[in-house]
Protein backbone atom coordinates (compact mmCIF):
# COMPACT_ATOMS: atom_id res chain seq x y z
CA UNK A 1 0.00 0.00 0.00
CA UNK A 2 1.16 3.51 -0.82
CA UNK A 3 1.53 5.91 2.17
CA UNK A 4 -1.02 8.24 0.55
CA UNK A 5 -3.66 5.52 0.85
CA UNK A 6 -3.15 4.64 4.51
CA UNK A 7 -5.63 7.16 5.87
CA UNK A 8 -8.45 6.73 3.35
CA UNK A 9 -10.51 4.66 5.78
CA UNK A 10 -9.60 6.90 8.72
CA UNK A 11 -10.49 10.31 7.30
CA UNK A 12 -13.69 10.89 9.29
CA UNK A 13 -12.08 9.76 12.55
CA UNK A 14 -9.10 11.95 11.75
CA UNK A 15 -11.29 15.02 11.35
CA UNK A 16 -13.17 14.29 14.59
CA UNK A 17 -10.54 12.96 16.95
CA UNK A 18 -7.02 13.98 15.91
CA UNK A 19 -5.50 16.42 18.36
CA UNK A 20 -5.31 20.05 17.28
CA UNK A 21 -2.37 22.41 17.61
CA UNK A 22 -1.66 24.81 20.44
CA UNK A 23 -2.79 28.39 19.65
CA UNK A 24 0.45 29.62 21.25
CA UNK A 25 2.38 27.74 18.57
CA UNK A 26 0.43 29.40 15.76
CA UNK A 27 0.99 32.82 17.29
CA UNK A 28 4.70 32.07 17.63
CA UNK A 29 4.92 31.29 13.91
CA UNK A 30 3.33 34.64 13.07
CA UNK A 31 5.66 36.47 15.44
CA UNK A 32 8.86 34.90 14.11
CA UNK A 33 8.05 34.91 10.40
CA UNK A 34 6.20 38.22 10.20
CA UNK A 35 3.28 36.63 8.33
CA UNK A 36 0.48 39.06 7.60
CA UNK A 37 -2.67 39.47 5.53
CA UNK A 38 -0.60 39.59 2.33
CA UNK A 39 1.26 36.34 2.96
CA UNK A 40 0.83 33.01 1.15
CA UNK A 41 0.97 29.73 3.08
CA UNK A 42 1.13 26.17 1.76
CA UNK A 43 0.14 23.44 4.21
CA UNK A 44 1.68 20.31 2.69
CA UNK A 45 0.09 17.00 3.62
CA UNK A 46 -2.81 19.00 5.03
CA UNK A 47 -5.04 16.02 5.78
CA UNK A 48 -8.47 17.22 6.85
CA UNK A 49 -7.21 20.78 7.42
CA UNK A 50 -6.63 20.70 11.18
CA UNK A 51 -3.55 22.93 10.92
CA UNK A 52 -4.63 24.78 7.77
CA UNK A 53 -7.61 26.43 9.45
CA UNK A 54 -5.33 28.42 11.77
CA UNK A 55 -3.96 30.44 8.84
CA UNK A 56 -7.18 30.98 6.89
CA UNK A 57 -8.43 34.53 7.35
CA UNK A 58 -5.08 35.74 8.66
CA UNK A 59 -3.17 35.40 5.39
CA UNK A 60 -4.05 36.40 1.86
CA UNK A 61 -3.99 32.87 0.48
CA UNK A 62 -3.66 29.46 2.13
CA UNK A 63 -3.20 26.27 0.12
CA UNK A 64 -4.15 22.91 1.64
CA UNK A 65 -2.19 20.37 -0.40
CA UNK A 66 -3.39 16.79 0.19
CA UNK A 67 -3.03 13.70 -2.04
CA UNK A 68 -5.52 11.47 -0.22
CA UNK A 69 -9.02 11.80 -1.68
CA UNK A 70 -11.20 11.21 1.43
CA UNK A 71 -8.97 13.42 3.59
CA UNK A 72 -8.95 16.16 0.97
CA UNK A 73 -12.74 15.98 0.59
CA UNK A 74 -13.21 16.65 4.30
CA UNK A 75 -10.76 19.55 4.17
CA UNK A 76 -12.69 20.99 1.23
CA UNK A 77 -15.96 20.52 3.08
CA UNK A 78 -14.64 22.38 6.12
CA UNK A 79 -12.52 25.06 4.47
CA UNK A 80 -13.01 25.09 0.71
CA UNK A 81 -15.74 27.72 0.70
CA UNK A 82 -13.74 30.17 2.82
CA UNK A 83 -12.21 33.17 1.10
CA UNK A 84 -8.48 32.83 0.63
CA UNK A 85 -8.34 29.05 1.00
CA UNK A 86 -7.64 26.59 -1.83
CA UNK A 87 -7.81 22.84 -1.22
CA UNK A 88 -5.76 21.10 -3.90
CA UNK A 89 -4.80 17.59 -4.97
CA UNK A 90 -1.02 17.52 -4.75
CA UNK A 91 1.95 15.88 -3.08
CA UNK A 92 4.97 17.11 -1.17
CA UNK A 93 7.08 16.01 -4.12
CA UNK A 94 4.81 17.71 -6.70
CA UNK A 95 2.59 20.37 -5.15
CA UNK A 96 1.42 21.98 -8.37
CA UNK A 97 2.20 25.46 -7.01
CA UNK A 98 4.09 28.13 -8.92
CA UNK A 99 7.80 28.84 -8.54
CA UNK A 100 8.69 31.12 -5.61
CA UNK A 101 5.03 31.72 -4.75
CA UNK A 102 4.93 30.80 -1.05
CA UNK A 103 6.04 32.67 2.08
CA UNK A 104 5.63 29.74 4.48
CA UNK A 105 5.43 25.96 4.07
CA UNK A 106 3.87 24.10 6.99
CA UNK A 107 4.07 20.35 7.50
CA UNK A 108 2.28 18.76 10.44
CA UNK A 109 2.71 15.10 11.35
CA UNK A 110 3.50 14.22 7.71
CA UNK A 111 7.19 14.77 7.03
CA UNK A 112 8.12 11.13 7.72
CA UNK A 113 5.90 10.02 4.84
CA UNK A 114 7.57 12.22 2.20
CA UNK A 115 10.30 11.13 -0.21
CA UNK A 116 13.13 13.39 1.03
CA UNK A 117 15.07 14.30 -2.12
CA UNK A 118 12.17 15.36 -4.39
CA UNK A 119 10.40 16.96 -1.42
CA UNK A 120 13.42 19.11 -0.63
CA UNK A 121 13.67 20.09 -4.28
CA UNK A 122 9.97 21.00 -4.40
CA UNK A 123 10.16 23.05 -1.20
CA UNK A 124 13.08 25.01 -2.64
CA UNK A 125 11.16 25.60 -5.85
CA UNK A 126 7.91 26.96 -4.42
CA UNK A 127 9.33 29.01 -1.54
CA UNK A 128 10.26 32.64 -2.01
CA UNK A 129 13.92 33.54 -1.46
CA UNK A 130 13.27 34.50 2.17
CA UNK A 131 10.57 31.85 2.71
CA UNK A 132 10.11 29.74 5.82
CA UNK A 133 9.51 26.09 6.67
CA UNK A 134 7.58 25.07 9.81
CA UNK A 135 7.72 21.38 10.73
CA UNK A 136 5.20 20.61 13.48
CA UNK A 137 4.20 17.51 15.38
CA UNK A 138 2.25 16.54 18.45
CA UNK A 139 3.79 14.13 20.91
CA UNK A 140 1.18 12.87 23.35
CA UNK A 141 2.12 11.33 26.64
CA UNK A 142 -0.16 9.81 29.22
CA UNK A 143 1.32 8.29 32.36
CA UNK A 144 4.36 6.05 31.88
CA UNK A 145 2.21 3.08 32.78
CA UNK A 146 -0.52 3.90 30.25
CA UNK A 147 2.03 4.64 27.54
CA UNK A 148 3.53 1.21 28.16
CA UNK A 149 0.08 -0.42 28.07
CA UNK A 150 -0.75 1.24 24.75
CA UNK A 151 2.32 -0.25 23.12
CA UNK A 152 0.59 -3.63 23.39
CA UNK A 153 -2.77 -2.34 22.12
CA UNK A 154 -1.74 -1.91 18.49
CA UNK A 155 -1.31 -5.11 16.44
CA UNK A 156 2.27 -5.70 15.39
CA UNK A 157 0.98 -7.00 12.04
CA UNK A 158 -0.01 -3.47 11.00
CA UNK A 159 3.32 -1.75 11.65
CA UNK A 160 3.70 0.94 8.95
CA UNK A 161 7.23 2.06 9.77
CA UNK A 162 8.64 0.58 6.57
CA UNK A 163 6.39 2.87 4.51
CA UNK A 164 7.86 6.04 6.04
CA UNK A 165 10.23 7.14 3.29
CA UNK A 166 11.67 9.99 5.32
CA UNK A 167 11.73 8.52 8.82
CA UNK A 168 15.53 8.59 9.12
CA UNK A 169 16.02 11.98 7.46
CA UNK A 170 17.18 14.76 9.81
CA UNK A 171 15.39 18.09 9.66
CA UNK A 172 18.68 19.75 8.74
CA UNK A 173 18.33 18.04 5.36
CA UNK A 174 15.28 20.19 4.59
CA UNK A 175 16.45 23.41 6.21
CA UNK A 176 19.92 23.10 4.73
CA UNK A 177 21.64 23.75 8.05
CA UNK A 178 21.31 23.22 11.78
CA UNK A 179 20.26 26.85 12.20
CA UNK A 180 16.53 26.66 12.89
CA UNK A 181 14.31 27.49 15.84
CA UNK A 182 13.14 24.60 18.02
CA UNK A 183 10.43 25.16 20.62
CA UNK A 184 7.77 23.14 22.40
CA UNK A 185 4.31 24.04 23.66
CA UNK A 186 2.59 21.90 26.28
CA UNK A 187 -1.14 21.53 26.90
CA UNK A 188 -3.40 18.96 28.51
CA UNK A 189 -6.61 17.37 27.33
CA UNK A 190 -9.23 15.19 28.96
CA UNK A 191 -10.54 12.36 26.80
CA UNK A 192 -13.72 10.39 27.22
CA UNK A 193 -13.74 6.79 25.98
CA UNK A 194 -15.07 7.93 22.60
CA UNK A 195 -12.35 10.55 22.16
CA UNK A 196 -9.62 8.26 23.54
CA UNK A 197 -10.49 5.33 21.29
CA UNK A 198 -11.23 7.61 18.36
CA UNK A 199 -7.78 9.18 18.59
CA UNK A 200 -6.13 5.75 18.77
CA UNK A 201 -8.05 4.74 15.67
CA UNK A 202 -6.52 7.55 13.59
CA UNK A 203 -3.06 5.98 13.76
CA UNK A 204 -1.81 4.52 10.48
CA UNK A 205 -1.16 1.22 12.28
CA UNK A 206 -4.62 0.93 13.91
CA UNK A 207 -7.02 -1.68 12.47
CA UNK A 208 -10.31 -0.46 11.00
CA UNK A 209 -13.79 -1.80 11.63
CA UNK A 210 -14.19 -5.02 9.68
CA UNK A 211 -10.58 -6.06 10.20
CA UNK A 212 -10.10 -9.42 11.97
CA UNK A 213 -7.79 -7.54 14.33
CA UNK A 214 -10.31 -4.85 15.25
CA UNK A 215 -12.15 -6.63 18.10
CA UNK A 216 -8.90 -7.48 19.89
CA UNK A 217 -7.70 -3.89 19.40
CA UNK A 218 -10.90 -2.43 20.84
CA UNK A 219 -10.88 -4.79 23.84
CA UNK A 220 -7.25 -4.01 24.65
CA UNK A 221 -7.91 -0.27 24.35
CA UNK A 222 -10.99 -0.55 26.58
CA UNK A 223 -9.01 -2.39 29.24
CA UNK A 224 -6.32 0.30 29.18
CA UNK A 225 -8.92 3.06 29.40
CA UNK A 226 -10.76 1.48 32.32
CA UNK A 227 -7.52 0.84 34.15
CA UNK A 228 -6.16 4.36 33.86
CA UNK A 229 -9.21 6.63 33.61
CA UNK A 230 -10.72 8.55 36.50
CA UNK A 231 -14.24 9.94 36.46
CA UNK A 232 -14.73 8.66 32.94
CA UNK A 233 -11.76 10.50 31.41
CA UNK A 234 -8.08 9.97 30.72
CA UNK A 235 -5.80 12.99 31.02
CA UNK A 236 -3.16 13.43 28.35
CA UNK A 237 -0.32 15.92 28.16
CA UNK A 238 0.33 17.07 24.60
CA UNK A 239 3.71 18.45 23.64
CA UNK A 240 3.55 20.28 20.31
CA UNK A 241 7.00 20.56 18.80
CA UNK A 242 7.87 23.35 16.36
CA UNK A 243 10.93 23.52 14.11
CA UNK A 244 10.96 26.78 12.16
CA UNK A 245 13.51 28.42 9.91
CA UNK A 246 14.51 29.65 6.49
CA UNK A 247 15.41 27.09 3.86
CA UNK A 248 18.96 27.54 2.61
CA UNK A 249 18.76 27.22 -1.16
CA UNK A 250 22.46 26.66 -1.75
CA UNK A 251 25.02 24.48 -0.04
CA UNK A 252 22.56 21.87 1.19
CA UNK A 253 23.83 19.18 3.49
CA UNK A 254 23.88 15.83 1.71
CA UNK A 255 22.37 12.92 3.51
Amino acid sequence: MEPTELFSSKAEKYARFRWGYAPQLIQRIFEVTGLNNQSVVADIGAGTGILTRHFVGRCRLVYAIEPNGPMRALAAQALGALAGCRVLDGRAEASGLADQSVDLITVAQALNWFDPQPTRQEFRRILKTDGWLAAIRNVGTYSKELDAALEAVFPKELDTTALMKGRDTPLSYYFGSQDFLQESFVSTTQESWEAFFGALGTASYAPDEGSPLYEQFEQAARQAFERFSAGGVVVSEIETQLCLGHIVKKGFISK
